[in-house]
């Protein structure tokens, strides 16, 4: 528990409304986790220097911070418990400038994705970075997590996406590296270490992103192969064909999208193929007819070389929402099948053929009453997989080794984009090599020596 005392100190930090406790906390919704909230005590800063001041705090008294955005992660590294501190960075979210001709954004950490989606349209620019959760998911959970999402292939990571950072040390020091120019070699690139750091070595309190120019007009598709192998080319063959500016490619195995499509709207799908890959297509140009015609035209080229046997244009934006809404509605797995795992891995794309079909006989392997649902960033190879039980979960051990299973050889990761957290912990301490683990264990040493700072997320 927190001594009343130090509650007393909290609140004369950041005043009576930015402490939260008992009944005040409880009618938050806990986010992704049920466990987010379990700390029972919440300090909401106003502004960097409220941050420093309470991590100032806490580190003299030992008392340890669990940092949180959006609470949209998918990986437990906003789980909280008894003793511990929630730090809500949601009052953080001012937009503090956005330059249409410098092509940035300069925005607190409490600010929505969606926030900054929408202020950077108003000047033709994009995010160059899209996650369903886009809604609630915050840009310095973002940063932290170092999130991918659906335009990685094109933009590249959040990683890619930030230029400079602020963030408060857990001594309440504040490190100040707020560049806003691509090229600038000043050293070591320290801000790369609070970047997919999940809060365990900082708080970012501010950041500098890079904009994306975008174009206004989208063309949407939905696309049937019969195999991995053909999508996996047809989205290369899209990325080099100069007369169309390829946005998204998110992939689909048979059963997900069975799954997942059982209410879509468009009276084309009542015909539609069955196979055992699906792609959404998407992407944008200047001008409507011509997003339209480009797309189609490279589609009818694809089925003349017999890498798709189905596809549907949207022709409504009602349409391209139906379609989009059978990728980004993934919770329909959960929904149908309650007793199961959720995983997070990346594939070599000239791996992914060969990873698919180990999977599909590893599901079979594991019992009649166990599904595989699979699903993903085709561009960057980043598939999130389900494998559950029809009544009750499947053992989660075989599980593990059946998804994991020489993906290291591959070339591949057990970690994308959800973050280490709790959940991949084991696998990252057992899986990665060793001297890697230590100087992570060396440097979050050296910056959070008293170990206040998300404890037992990623490393110890």
């Amino acid at each position: 528990m927190i001594a009343e005392d130090m509650l007393a100190d909290l609140r004369a930090i950041v005043g009576a409304s930015g402490l939260k406790t008992g009944d005040a906390l409880s009618v938050l919704h806990p986010g992704a986790d049920e466990h987010n909230l379990d700390a029972g005590v919440m300090v909401i800063p106003k502004n960097t220097a409220q941050v420093a001041s309470v991590l100032c705090l806490c580190n003299e008294r030992r008392i340890a911070v669990v940092p949180h955005g959006g609470r949209t992660g998918l990986a437990g590294g906003g789980v909280s418990t008894i003793g511990e501190i929630i730090l809500s960075l949601a009052a953080l979210n001012r937009i503090e400038s956005l330059s249409a001709s410098a092509g940035t954004a300069i925005v607190e950490s409490g600010v929505t994705l969606q926030a900054l989606q929408e202020a950077a349209a108003l000047v033709n620019l994009s995010t160059g970075i899209d996650i369903a959760s886009r809604g609630s998911a915050t840009i310095g959970g973002m940063i932290s997590t170092n999130a991918g999402g659906m335009e990685a292939f094109r933009h590249g990571v959040m990683r890619q996406r930030v230029l400079g950072l602020e963030v408060v040390l857990p001594d309440g020091s504040v490190m100040s590296d707020m560049a806003q120019v691509t090229k600038s070699n000043e050293g070591y690139d320290l801000k790369q270490l609070f970047i997919g750091a999940e809060g365990t070595l900082g708080v970012v309190t501010r950041a500098v992103i890079r904009l994306a120019p975008i174009d206004e007009f989208t063309a949407t598709a939905l696309v049937a192969c019969s195999c991995a192998t053909d999508a996996v080319a047809l989205f290369q063959n899209l990325q080099r064909n100069r007369s169309l500016n390829l946005l998204r490619a998110e992939f689909m195995a048979r059963d997900y999208f069975a799954l997942a499509s059982t209410d879509l709207g468009p009276a084309a799908l009542a015909a539609f193929t069955d196979a055992p890959a699906y792609i959404i297509l998407e992407t944008d140009a200047a001008d409507q007819q011509i997003a339209q015609s480009t797309l189609e035209e490279a589609l009818a080229e694809a089925i003349e070389a017999g890498l798709v046997v189905d596809a549907v244009l949207a022709q409504s934006e009602k349409e391209r929402n139906e379609i989009w809404n059978i990728r980004e509605d993934s919770s329909v797995v959960t929904r149908a099948y309650p007793h199961g795992y959720w995983f997070d891995i990346s594939v070599p794309l000239q791996g992914l053929e060969t990873w698919l079909t180990q999977f599909n006989r590893g599901i079979a392997a594991l019992g009649p009453g166990v599904r595989g649902f699979t699903f993903g960033h085709l561009g960057d190879g980043n598939l999130h997989v389900s494998v559950a039980g029809e009544t009750t979960n499947p053992d989660k051990d075989a599980v593990k080794a059946m998804i994991y299973a020489n993906l290291r050889e591959m070339g591949g990761s057990f970690s994308a984009e959800h973050g280490i957290g709790l959940e991949k912990k084991p696998e990252l301490h057992a899986l990665i090599d060793p001297v890697k683990l230590g100087l992570m264990r060396s440097i979050k040493k050296t910056i959070d020596p008293n170990g206040i700072m998300n404890p037992g997320k990623i490393i110890e």
